[in-house]
């Protein structure tokens, strides 16, 4: 089974998870995440051991000069009125396809999701060559360009599956109001994509809940056009 396929079986348990017990919904939508990211962190493993380093950076560096500018915000759920949901503002966004990119989220949340420790979610990705869709997918901190976060430090991703995008977001630290995060990146490719938050940042016992199960707050969509 590739990694499209088990996102497929995301896409039909978010569906269907309605007529599902909580706990069955959380626990069963926990482990497809488990069986995404080890795909996913497979082949992230295979682009770096059989991919030459001048190819990587041929593919893997954009210049953000003339990139088209897209702007979100990370609330907490003490600033949107429902405390414990954090939120994306806005979830659903576009950007041109064949284009770069420059995608800039400023994040208010102080609060961590730790993910477990051999999770790949901490790892910044984008450019893969073998799935050819995406180039770039270079990620900064405040004006400092990271490979990864410590997975201990992870607030929020915006993961999109399908496009082996991931952008860990780290926690706001102590003495700082916000953090702005860029990604720069190009999608080769016209479509509706679905992007989703992986950290545990939602509401219940394992972090699954809430808004990190509705769309609209902690996932939504792009629209490459």
């Amino acid at each position: 089974m590739g990694w499209k396929d088990l996102w497929q079986l995301w896409e039909t348990w978010r569906a269907t998870s309605l007529s599902r017990s909580i706990r069955f919904n959380i626990l069963l939508g926990r482990a497809l995440l488990g069986l995404i990211a080890v795909i996913f962190g497979a082949a992230l493993g295979s682009c770096s051991s059989s991919t030459p380093s001048s190819q990587i950076a041929n593919g893997g560096v954009l210049s953000s000069q003339g990139a088209t500018p897209v702007n979100l915000k990370i609330v907490t759920g003490k600033m949107d009125g429902h405390p414990g949901w954090p939120e994306y503002q806005p979830s659903n966004f576009s950007i041109p396809v064949d284009k770069p990119v420059v995608l800039t989220i400023v994040s208010y949340d102080d609060g961590t999701a730790p993910l477990p420790p051999a999770s790949p979610w901490g790892m910044v990705s984008g450019y893969n060559p073998a799935n050819g869709v995406v180039l770039g997918g270079t990620e900064t901190v405040d004006g400092n360009q990271i490979t990864s976060i410590p997975n201990s430090d992870i607030s929020h991703t915006l993961t999109v599956p399908r496009l082996l995008i991931n952008i860990p977001i780290p926690a706001v630290p102590s003495g700082k109001s916000s953090i702005t995060v860029t990604y720069t990146f190009m999608v080769k490719e016209k479509g509706t994509f679905r992007w989703l938050c992986v950290a545990p940042c939602g509401s219940g016992a394992l972090g699954m809940g809430g808004a990190m199960d509705t769309t609209g707050w902690m996932t939504g969509f792009m629209e490459v056009k």
